[in-house]
This record gives structure tokens, C-alpha cells and sequence, in this order.
């Protein structure tokens, strides 16, 4: 079943490379012989091999002590062999030079972070972005910092300002969802973003599966279901359905977590029609995020639009017929008996989810996100009467669902 798991994440990466940039100058500088050293001893740090390659980086940056890519990559090798010092020694070169990148920063701020310099950590973190304003990578490793003083407002804010000027990069949604979804108030934004981690980078298997965890114990622990005497249920992942009057402009802005958390109540009240308790299992986890999907569309008329690009992709996958296979994407670790059963009988809909996914992946940015800044974005303009008329019909199926009707 294992190597089942990894196949499928590697098909549905299938369209995207990685791959370590260089510079074309600093490497064509090099004689042709250490070309092809340095090429072989990047390869051998690939492969784990940091400390057997120290004595080639040592004749080529002793050889080339002013080329950019050969001080980095051994600066880099210090850093997988935890040789903070050294690196720093050679911290007015690799940030002073005009070919500095977000990464040298990074490298930086790392290497005084894990010598226990936090400060000065930050310090580089901040001279980075000022250079590289647009560095998602730079403002998760400030969220890093704050996270591990237990700041968490802090380390969120930080997160999201990465994500706002970096859409794409997965790790800030991944950071910012282990706190929200452990925070009392905020549990919507992260269910949001740990499907948006999964979704930009579904290659890290260990993400993907913490991730998933997460979803499935937040929807356990915040959705309650009686369906003996008392029949009904509560959900408890927003602190409250918020309304906001912009009087300028007569435009009322609801709450995006107040709607999400409307919009289960239609799946769940079938649940509970059908006497079925809520045990949060594949069948369930399909049915009512589809319900929720359908819920909102059909309520609010994509009232957030691309501003919560996420319901817009589910939205495609379940019109495209590929909402089944998805879900079992998306969970397969954490049912893998279930699954495995799924898949033997149903692979030919796993590869076609594949190759709609790899056609068409989930990108954000160009109008397009996700993030708790950016929500009102492409807000679409409604007056009092529609948002009460919103709110209204969310609270009279959370009414009857309570009354069990």
C-alpha cells in the first residue's frame, strides 16, 4: 500500500520540476574541469554525501574564493553538516554580493537561529525583505522565529503576509494551519489552509498526512451529532457569523468563517435524518464537504469569488466528476485500508483525477487566493436585504436540524 501512496504522489507531480538555479556567469567562469567537479559534487550532497565531498569544495573555494556559486554551495554543505560558523565567517561575502538571493538571507538568519542568536536571525530575516520584499520564504522564517517564542498572533501574521506576496508557497499554509487548527476561534482558516499546503505541494508525504490528520480531528472534535432522543447537532469551527456595513459604499460584508460554517449544516442535518451517526469516515468526509461545496454555491452564489479560490477548485473537481477520487487523494493515508479497497476497484478514476490535476493544478495568485487577508478581494457587492436573506437560510436549516426536523 505504501508504494501505491508514493506512486500516486509522484504521477500527480508529474508536472512539476525542481531544480536547484545557478548562475550562468559564475559557472561559466569556472574552467571546464571544475565544472564538471562542482556539478559532481552538488549531485553527491544530493545524495548525503556532505562530509566525503569537503575536501573538492575545499581546492575549489580556495581556488574561485570570489565565485558567488561555488561559496555558496559550500556554505550550503556547511549547513546540511550543522557548521553554523563556518558559514557565517563568510556572511559578508554571500549577502554583500550583487548575486545574493532570498536564499542566501535564509541561509543566514538559519545558521544564527540554530547557533541560538534568534535575534540576529531576525535581524538578517528583515535586511532580506527589504532587499526581496516579495520573499514568502523570509517572512515564514520571521513566523518561524515568533512561533518558537510562542507568539502565535505574531507568527501568523507573518505567515499570512508571506502568503499574501508568495501565494504559492506551500509551507506558510502549512504553518498557519497547525495553529489555527488548534486555536479556539480560527479552526475555518485552518481547514482552509491545510488542503491549500496539500494541494501546492501533495509531493511531501509527511505534510500530506499531518495535514489530513488535522482536518479529520478538527471535524471530530467541532462537530457534536446526537441521533438518539434528542436528535441534532452542533458545529463549532467559527466564533461567530460576523456582518459588517461598509456605509460608504452600502456594500454588508459577512464573515467568511460564519458562512463556511453555515454551509455544513445542510450535509450534516441529512446525516441526521438518517439517523447516522457522525463518525467522520471516508463515506462521510466525501458527502458532507460536497454538501458544504453545494451549500455555498447555491446560498451565496460564490459570494467571496476567487477571493476563496479553494470552493472555486472543489467546485471544478466535483463538475468535472472527479470528487470521489480527490477525497480518497486528499485522505489515503489516514484510511489506508479503505483505500486500498477503493483503489483495486476504481483506478482507472484515480488516473484520470491525476490528469485532470496535472492539466489543470491548483494555482493561486493572478486574482486567484485563499488567505485570511485577501478574502474580500472579489467580494461581490451585496446590500442588507441579500446578506440577512444569506444569513437567514443557513440559520433556518441549523434551526431545524437542531430540532431534528
Amino acid at each position: 500500500m505504501k508504494q501505491t501512496v508514493i506512486l500516486l504522489l509522484l504521477l500527480l507531480c508529474g508536472n512539476i520540476s525542481y531544480a536547484q538555479s545557478t548562475d550562468d556567469d559564475d559557472f561559466n567562469a569556472l574552467a571546464p574541469e571544475d565544472q564538471e567537479l562542482l556539478a559532481k559534487i552538488v549531485e553527491l550532497v544530493d545524495q548525503g554525501l556532505s562530509e566525503a565531498v569537503m575536501p573538492d569544495f575545499d581546492v575549489l573555494a580556495k581556488k574561485y574564493p570570489k565565485n558567488y556559486l561555488v561559496q555558496y554551495e559550500l556554505a550550503y554543505n556547511n549547513y546540511v553538516l550543522k557548521r553554523y560558523d563556518e558559514i557565517l565567517k563568510n556572511r559578508e561575502f554571500l549577502l554583500g554580493n550583487e548575486r545574493a538571493s532570498e536564499r542566501s538571507y535564509q541561509l543566514i538568519g538559519n545558521s544564527y537561529d540554530l547557533s541560538g542568536e534568534r535575534k540576529k536571525a531576525a535581524k538578517i530575516y528583515k535586511e532580506g525583505l527589504e532587499r526581496f520584499p516579495q520573499s514568502g520564504s523570509l517572512y515564514m522564517e520571521l513566523g518561524v522565529l515568533y512561533y518558537l517564542e510562542k507568539d502565535y498572533e505574531k507568527a501568523l501574521e507573518y505567515y499570512n503576509r508571506g502568503i499574501e506576496v508568495d501565494p504559492n508557497l506551500s509551507s506558510n499554509y502549512y504553518k498557519a494551519a497547525r495553529i489555527y487548527l488548534l486555536s479556539q476561534s480560527y479552526k475555518v482558516w485552518g481547514l482552509i489552509y491545510a488542503e491549500s499546503a496539500i494541494l501546492l505541494d501533495p509531493s511531501d508525504d509527511a505534510r500530506h498526512e499531518e495535514m489530513a490528520r488535522m482536518i479529520i480531528d478538527c471535524l471530530k472534535e467541532n462537530i457534536k451529532m446526537n441521533v438518539d432522543d434528542k436528535a441534532g447537532f452542533s458545529v463549532t469551527l467559527a466564533k461567530s457569523s460576523q456582518m459588517k456595513i461598509d456605509e460608504a459604499t452600502n456594500t454588508v460584508y459577512l464573515s467568511f468563517p460564519g458562512i463556511y460554517e453555515g454551509a455544513t449544516v445542510r450535509p450534516l442535518t441529512k446525516l441526521l435524518l438518517e439517523h447516522q451517526p457522525f463518525v467522520c469516515d471516508m463515506r462521510q468526509l466525501i458527502d458532507i464537504r460536497k454538501g458544504l461545496v453545494d451549500t455555498y454555491f447555491s446560498v451565496t452564489g460564490n459570494l467571496y469569488g476567487n477571493s476563496m479560490y479553494l470552493l472555486e477548485y472543489q467546485k471544478r473537481i466535483i463538475d468535472a466528476g472527479h470528487w470521489d477520487a480527490y477525497n480518497y487523494f486528499l485522505f489515503m493515508q489516514c484510511f489506508p485500508e479503505e483505500f486500498g479497497e477503493w483503489y483495486s476497484a476504481n483506478t482507472s478514476s484515480m488516473d484520470a483525477f491525476i490528469d485532470w490535476y496535472n492539466n489543470d493544478p491548483y494555482t493561486l495568485g493572478d486574482g486567484r487566493s485563499v488567505d485570511a487577508l485577501q478574502i474580500f478581494n472579489s467580494y461581490r457587492p451585496i446590500d442588507l436585504q441579500e446578506a440577512l436573506g444569506i444569513q437567514g437560510r443557513l440559520i433556518i436549516e441549523a434551526k431545524n436540524a437542531d430540532e431534528g426536523e
